[in-house]
């Protein structure tokens, strides 16, 4: 039976667990004979499973089958290369010409690494991108090189309603910070601005689970705890929730001179989106071994503290996803069989063989 945990819902009667190795080996045959030299097809799908295996299945592979319509339709280039237009020793802006989103994005982070090893803080722009999936696994990047990673997208059309309406204002942009740690297990916000993902919504749809109260209107602007007749989003918090998704708006689109969501044609992938990285190196401000001896500190004393109704124990942003990672890195991702069935179709309609052991359904 279904039911959800601390954040995800689960039914092992309904999931399939796969290897990360195999899944990761289709995700890069179906994306190689769509074009995409081997190379970046493997960033791609590093990126893809680091997200299920945090346990974010709406932003992992179940998007491949939309990544490889959006490649037929046009509308992403599978060989597209990624210009700089513009560079200070601090902050660049990079022209990603709609290729993977992925591709761009993860280049950005490092690029925004390299420069905050240099001169302490790093800003990229990625400036006509593509939709790049989880924005904590960007942020996370910085985290593992000892630095302080942020990350916001401007992503799509208007789908969340501005607060004190009904009505779209804007799209449903992503945030992650990441904090490294002694231990290397980061601390990692990822969240988008509305009360949940669409990809989330999909999810409680495909296990037969209704949406909480609060969380998405119909097409006549009720809310609706039906996953099928959602069509406009609520933004967390409210007017907190709006806001911040007109700020993520300004530090991408509005900052280049793109449109922000709400200007933008309607369209799954035609109008792109665009992305803000940024890397903040501790050793540049003076007391580096201060900053992780106070962090790991803080982060225990938060642990320790008693647990409310209901928890099992206290936890820090992202500690679930990190134990979750730990534990399907060995026993495999398990994942609804209905996404099983998709990702074996997508591999068929692409004339990819399955590989070797995967799952029939």
């Amino acid at each position: 039976m279904a039911s959800t945990t601390l954040d995800i819902p689960r039914d092992p009667g309904q999931e399939i667990s796969v290897p990360v190795d195999l899944l990761k080996k289709l995700i890069v045959a179906v994306l190689v004979r769509k074009g995409m030299f081997e190379v970046e097809a493997d960033i791609v799908a590093a990126r893809l499973t680091e997200a299920d295996l945090r346990g974010i299945h709406s932003h992992g592979s179940r998007t491949l089958g939309k990544y490889v319509a959006a490649i037929d339709a046009g509308d992403i280039d599978p060989r597209a290369i990624s210009i700089t237009a513009c560079e200070t020793p601090a902050i660049a802006v990079v022209e990603a010409s709609g290729g993977m989103g992925h591709v761009a994005a993860t280049r950005g982070m490092e690029l925004a690494i390299a420069k905050a090893r240099e001169v302490g803080t790093g800003t990229v722009v990625i400036r006509k991108g593509q939709h790049y999936g989880a924005a904590g696994v960007y942020t996370m990047l910085a985290a593992r090189e000892g630095m302080i990673g942020f990350s916001t997208t401007s992503t799509g059309t208007a789908t969340v309603a501005a607060y004190g309406s009904t009505q779209p204002g804007t799209a449903n942009n992503a945030l992650s910070w990441a904090i490294p740690t002694s231990s290397g297990d980061s601390f990692v916000l990822d969240t988008a601005i509305a009360e949940s993902s669409w990809g989330k919504i999909e999810t409680l749809g495909m296990f037969g689970l209704p949406i909480p109260p609060g969380w998405a209107l119909d097409g006549a602007g009720a809310e609706t705890t039906d996953s099928s007749a959602a069509k406009t989003l609520l933004p967390m918090s409210g007017a907190r929730g709006s806001a911040l998704g007109f700020v993520a708006s300004a530090l991408t689109s509005a900052l280049i001179g793109r449109r922000n969501p709400i200007h933008k044609t309607p369209g799954p992938f035609g109008p792109g989106s665009d992305h803000f990285f940024q890397a903040i190196d501790p050793s540049h401000f003076g007391a580096p071994d201060r900053f992780l001896k106070e962090i790991d500190a803080t982060i225990a004393s938060i642990r320790a503290l008693a647990p409310a109704d209901g928890f099992d124990k206290v936890r820090i942003a992202g500690e679930l996803e990190w134990e979750r990672a730990e534990q399907w890195s060995t026993t495999g991702i398990p994942f609804h069989r209905d996404q099983i069935s998709a990702l074996t179709e997508v591999c068929k309609s692409s004339r990819c063989d399955l590989p070797e052991g995967w799952p029939l359904v």
